[in-house]
């Protein structure tokens, strides 16, 4: 099997000749080295793209942007204006410093942008990429976030998310309805890309909402959307690369067909015996720890052979992938987590 075939197999939770193993594209532009990286490929190692099937129009919006360095850092300051006011958020080597909401008013103008933003098409720009791909690459539909893990993760941020949902209830609320119905355009869009797995980037970590606002804001929205693209035989997975076990229930209950990027210990909080434990059917495309890529390598094969128990005792239903940071010896660890799944085969 080439990574293609043995991606369509677990996804289709068949058994593939041996567990797959993946890398995020933007994780090789991390790593600047073709050479290594074709090497890579050709021994077995999967490229995956992560690329919108639409784009978004937008009326009474002028963006503005600006970027200067400053104290040895390159700063980059955007603006959003509209007819009722304008927000702006602030990047220091591309980490967020500041954070489009920070006020009622703050809320109104994006919840304006938003009614003003529609989702259309852009099928045919997708497929011309996926058509160009390598045979070592494989490409996701992606449907972006769900309204409130848009609204924590890109625009309030954790630090000031939960005094919101409590200052600004009915604000944060209104926003989340107009992000609903752009998802929706969103999901319905996806349903018909080529792409076989549709992403939803949550980026979740437990901790930070609870499984009551998971009950409230995130499972109605998977519950209505969610088997629209099923219907359409799309594979649904979701990125939660942090804390589950809190929500797990709820995670179970949830027509989510795969887990991306899942973390176990010490990032995450569960084992993959715990995950396979509650999540009996899911998929899992496993991230492996950074700090794994350091070990020698009777300990890597040790720690792979565990996971693969407690995963996919029965071959099925896991893959692993470099979703998180590039390891710094990834030239010389890659090669030796791919050995070592060929020596499991």
């Amino acid at each position: 099997m080439n990574i293609q075939e043995r991606l369509e197999a677990f996804w289709s939770g068949e058994k593939p000749d041996r567990i797959p193993y993946t890398v995020y594209h933007t994780k090789v532009a991390d790593g600047n080295d073709p050479r290594a990286w074709a090497e890579l490929f050709a021994t077995g190692l999967g490229l995956t793209y992560k690329w919108y099937p639409f784009k978004l129009e937008t009326r009474d919006l002028v963006t503005d942007e600006k970027t200067w360095t400053e104290n040895g850092k390159q700063i980059r300051r955007v603006a959003q204006r509209t007819s009722v006011g304008e927000v702006w958020a602030e990047w220091a080597d591309n980490w967020q410093q500041k954070y489009w909401l920070e006020t009622p008013g703050d809320y109104r103008v994006m919840t304006h942008i938003v009614k003003n933003t529609t989702v259309v098409p852009d099928l045919e720009n997708f497929r011309a990429q996926v058509n160009a791909l390598p045979p070592y690459a494989v490409a996701w539909a992606m449907i972006g976030r769900t309204p409130l893990q848009e609204i924590l993760v890109d625009h309030v941020g954790l630090e000031k998310f939960s005094l919101h949902l409590f200052d600004y209830e009915a604000e944060v609320r209104e926003l989340y309805a107009a992000m609903l119905t752009n998802f929706r355009q969103k999901v319905a869009i996806a349903a018909q890309s080529p792409s076989k797995f549709i992403s939803n980037l949550e980026n979740f970590t437990a901790e930070t909402l609870g499984p009551k606002r998971y009950a409230e804001f995130l499972l109605p929205v998977y519950e209505e959307c969610f088997p629209i693209l099923r219907a359409a035989g799309k594979i649904v997975g979701t990125h939660y690369d942090g804390r589950t076990k809190s929500c797990r229930d709820l995670i179970a209950r949830a027509p989510i067909d795969l887990i991306e990027s899942l973390t176990i210990p010490p990032e995450g909080d569960q084992t993959l015996a715990e995950c396979r434990a509650v999540w009996r059917d899911k998929l899992f495309w496993c991230n492996i720890n950074v700090s794994a890529y350091d070990l020698p390598r009777a300990e890597l094969r040790e720690l792979l052979a565990t996971l693969v128990e407690q995963g996919a005792p029965d071959g099925r239903r896991l893959a692993f992938e470099v979703s998180e940071a590039l390891p710094a010896n990834w030239r010389d660890s890659i090669p030796v987590v791919l050995d070592i799944l060929r020596e499991m085969r």
